[in-house]
């Protein structure tokens, strides 16, 4: 039997203290300084993402992870304005392509970026139909019609 003093850790466990001490990191990164496959490592931050143990964030098509309650903290802190540069669907194939990313990975990426970023494309989306003056009853139309776009 094990003494009382000795803990068992996961993976999870060691990727949690990874990115609480890196305060961001990649998840390329994250796999490399663990030794675990990328995929493995991939999944794993999936999972925490969901269960709101981490966020995510892509520059362009990397994606950094950091502890979901920081990134809520420092969103808190920052203006009630749109703070990220929103791309086009064309922009993130054109900067994937020129990050040499596999083009099976790329619309995998380009959802992913999607999932993150829709409430803030809505936002941007809403304010630009209003600065254009555009009826109010056919914004919802072009929203869906948008939508169908990406």
């Amino acid at each position: 039997m094990p003494p009382n003093d000795a803990i068992l850790r996961t993976t999870a466990d060691e990727l949690f203290e990874l990115v609480k001490k890196s305060k961001k990191i990649s998840v390329e990164e994250a796999a490399k300084r663990l030794k675990m496959p990328l995929a493995s490592a991939q999944a794993l931050v999936d999972f925490l993402v969901e269960e709101k143990i981490f966020g995510i964030e892509y520059k362009f098509t990397t994606p950094y992870i950091y502890l979901y309650k920081e990134g809520i903290k420092e969103a808190k802190g920052k203006d009630k304005g749109l703070t990220k540069e929103l791309i086009t669907k064309e922009q993130f194939y054109e900067r994937a392509k020129e990050k040499s990313v596999p083009y099976e990975h790329i619309e995998g990426l380009w959802r992913k970026y999607l999932q993150q970023n829709l409430a803030h494309i809505r936002e941007e989306f809403l304010r630009k139909a209003k600065e254009k003056k555009v009826a109010e009853e056919k914004i919802e139309d072009l929203w869906k019609k948008y939508l169908a776009y990406l």
